[in-house]
């Protein structure tokens, strides 16, 4: 795997770290908070929710790819495996940011 390919893999898989990283500890720290405005943005939710299953949608075919790519030598397998993975990725790091706007906690002054 050359560093044109392998640079923006390591990238987004930190970057989708650490945004999930970010929401589990602001889930932690405002638990009843976060989970009420999940349910207060229904519609911003329902829309990441749904994201999230077309993202496991891509995952499980990457997984079912690389089970492929096992007893396959084809390279078409492996760049598709690749190329699912890395979309997958893009997507949750964009459903990690859209919970994380949900859940945040903005300070207001009265």
């Amino acid at each position: 795997m050359n560093i044109f390919l392998s640079a923006p893999i390591l990238v987004l898989t930190s970057l989708s770290f650490l945004l999930s990283l970010i929401l589990f500890y602001n889930m932690l720290k405002y638990r009843e908070a976060a989970l009420s405005l999940i349910f207060n943005k229904l519609d911003e939710s329902t829309m990441a929710f749904k994201l999230f299953a077309i993202g496991v949608l891509f995952f499980s075919l990457g997984r079912l790819l690389d089970l492929l790519n096992i007893n396959s030598d084809l390279a078409v397998v492996d760049d598709t495996a690749t190329l699912l993975n890395m979309v997958t990725t893009i997507i949750m790091i964009f459903v990690f940011y859209k919970l994380l706007n949900i859940i945040k906690m903005k300070n207001h002054e009265i």
